[in-house]
């Protein structure tokens, strides 16, 4: 949870796929693997069929699909070549923070619907991709990546280059720091 900023309630599959740690019970069946093997080259093998068994693992769940949606292809996201996670971009690719959806979870008494758009739940996509309440700072996200952000693209603009992860961290610093002041102002 500290590599990746994340909360309490993040479920496993999403916290190793976010650190690029594949599950240990994988690390310690490829492990095994390995120890029957002489070839200087089964390392790699090996690796690839724990990334494949992972892959098969993350595919199947019925855990984090917020996550999956945005991240569906692990190797993609583990082997970038930048870009570090903090708990801005965490709560951004796991829908778990500041949002009524996620903080009804904990109390009962508040309503999961966005005080803006009443038809409308607040959770992680609504918040960061449609709710008119952030369009400012998802007009300067625009400009900045040159498209559109949308759940299916997240992960390609933020591992397309340093500056468009930077982006892309930059807006989910600044809609969950208003998030977060809302829901101090609502207490």
């Amino acid at each position: 949870m500290r590599v990746i900023g994340g909360r309490p309630h993040v479920s496993y599959e999403a916290t190793y796929v976010l650190a690029g740690i594949p599950p240990l019970v994988l690390l310690a069946d490829e492990r095994a693997r390995l120890y029957g093997h002489r070839r200087e080259d089964a390392e790699d093998v090996e690796h690839l069929a724990t990334l494949s068994k992972w892959q098969e693992a993350w595919d199947r769940s019925t855990k984090a699909r917020w996550t999956h949606r945005l991240i569906p292809n692990i190797r993609v996201w583990i082997e970038r070549t930048h870009g570090e996670l903090n708990y801005h971009l965490t709560q951004l690719l796991t829908g778990h923070g500041f949002f009524k959806y996620h903080s009804r979870r904990y109390d009962y008494n508040q309503s999961s619907q966005c005080p803006v758009c009443p038809s409308s739940i607040e959770n992680a996509e609504h918040v960061f991709y449609h709710c008119p309440r952030f369009s400012e700072e998802r007009e300067r996200l625009h400009s900045l990546l040159h498209e559109v952000m949308t759940p299916e693209n997240t992960t390609r603009l933020m591992l397309a280059s340093v500056p468009d992860w930077l982006a892309v961290a930059s807006f989910a610093y600044s809609v969950v720091t208003r998030l977060r002041d809302e829901e101090t102002d609502r207490r």
